[in-house]
């Protein structure tokens, strides 16, 4: 039985309290999909690319992103101007399907 897997109880349960009352069996607390979770690494934190002496100039950003439920993720975006202008980003999968999908 997978009953205890993927569950988030309330911080003022604990451990010893866990195991009595039913809280593994509370529909509340089960999450069975993960948030779309993304970082960026490149550039760098605190990086400064100066635009100004770059016009016309490319320059690569690069990062992950995953999700739960055995999905891949399907599209990406990048802002590089807070979120009023988006370009879709070109996806290279690192990882490929294994025989379970």
């Amino acid at each position: 039985s997978h009953s205890q897997d993927n569950r988030t109880l309330p911080p003022h349960i604990t451990a010893e309290e866990s195991l009595k009352g039913e809280w593994f069996y509370k529909p509340e607390y089960i999450f069975n999909e993960l948030n779309i979770n993304s970082a960026i690494s490149q550039p760098d934190h605190n990086e400064t690319l100066s635009i100004a002496k770059r016009i016309g100039d490319e320059y690569e950003v690069a990062g992950y992103a995953y999700t739960g439920g055995g999905r891949k993720i399907t599209r990406v975006e990048v802002s590089t101007d807070g979120g009023v202008h988006w370009r879709l980003a070109e996806i290279d999968r690192k990882e490929r399907p294994t025989e379970h999908g």
